[in-house]
């Protein structure tokens, strides 16, 4: 994240992210950034949101100050404050014409009656004491609920525009990872990441992977009558790294074992399907491998490595 020192009403503030994105406004932040409002900053970033955060307003003209900001800022911000500059805050938002956020967060407890006179404004209170669900963090409920209160404007792709967009709105269907591998004509082991992946059918047991007409694994695929597909889990992330780098030595230091194919079965996988090759499809710029499933194991304990928007992720739950 790389800060600039812009001046919005007549405040200097530090600056993350595409001033083309929705803004957040911080308020009361601790002195430096606490390692929780940095955590916050950043996955506000990776989201899409322009983070905004104002220096220390004047002592007794908080309200009046604020109030000169937001009415700065072109847009209407989400505003996440401190517990301690809630008082700040209420009255800078109290305002007769249109509201001048267009949400609030609120780190820390936060009695009712202190905003009350919020009447009509979302608001989403970040109980420190409170116990959180199972796997839900702070960070995921804020995204949550600006989602909710303040979505992004949707970006667009039509025929003949820029693949990149097309990329960036599959990128937007979160996926597990994959390991895809199969055993050439001289006995060697052949293996690269892959997240394309999906069942097709029950009776019989099909399941496909994609892989590019570019790949300089393409042809030893293509001529292999088995394969194996191996589903990740969230400790093997830097297995993912090895296999999707042009490295021949993937298999380095990498345990894995053969069933009845001799495709490699990497151990320890959340899942594992051995396949005989079925079908293949040309699909554009990709070969589709659809493989009957002759065998799988998979471990029903362990949570699975995800690929969202270009990165890695972890499962949050709902």
């Amino acid at each position: 994240m790389i800060a600039s020192p812009p001046r919005i009403g007549g405040l200097d503030v530090q600056s993350w992210g595409d001033p083309q994105d929705p803004v957040v406004l911080l308020i009361g932040a601790p002195q430096g950034l606490s390692p929780d409002w940095r955590r916050w900053v950043r996955a506000l970033v990776e989201a899409g949101r322009h983070v905004l955060l104002a220096d220390a307003l004047e002592a007794g003209d908080e309200a009046a100050g604020l109030r000169r900001l937001l009415t700065d800022i072109s847009s209407r911000p989400a505003i996440l404050c401190s517990a301690q500059t809630l008082a700040a805050a209420v009255p800078a938002l109290v305002v007769t014409g249109p509201a001048l956020a267009s949400c609030l967060i609120v780190a820390g407890e936060a009695p009712v009656e202190a905003t009350a006179p919020l009447d009509g404004l979302p608001i989403l209170t970040l109980d420190p004491d409170a116990p959180a669900d199972p796997g839900e963090t702070a960070d995921a409920v804020i995204l949550a609920f600006l989602e909710r209160q303040a979505p992004r404007e949707a970006l667009y792709y039509q025929a003949g525009s820029d693949p990149r967009t097309l990329r960036d709105a599959l990128g937007c269907f979160a996926t597990g990872v994959t390991v895809v591998t199969t055993q050439d004509e001289a006995g060697q082991p052949v293996g690269l990441t892959a997240n394309s992946f999906s069942s097709v059918s029950l009776d019989p047991p099909l399941i496909l992977f994609c892989l590019a007409r570019s790949s300089s694994n393409l042809e030893r695929f293509q001529r292999a009558a088995h394969f194996a597909i191996n589903v990740l889990h969230i400790g093997q992330q830097p297995m993912s790294g090895a296999f999707a780098r042009s490295s021949a030595e993937r298999f380095d230091g990498v345990a894995w074992e053969t069933w009845d194919t001799g495709a490699p079965i990497l151990s320890g996988s959340l899942a594992s399907f051995e396949c005989a090759t079925h079908q293949v499809v040309e699909a554009g710029d990709h070969l589709v491998f659809i493989g009957r499933v002759t065998r799988a194991r998979f471990e029903p304990r362990r949570d699975p490595l995800l690929y969202f928007r270009g990165r890695y992720r972890r499962l949050h739950f709902a």
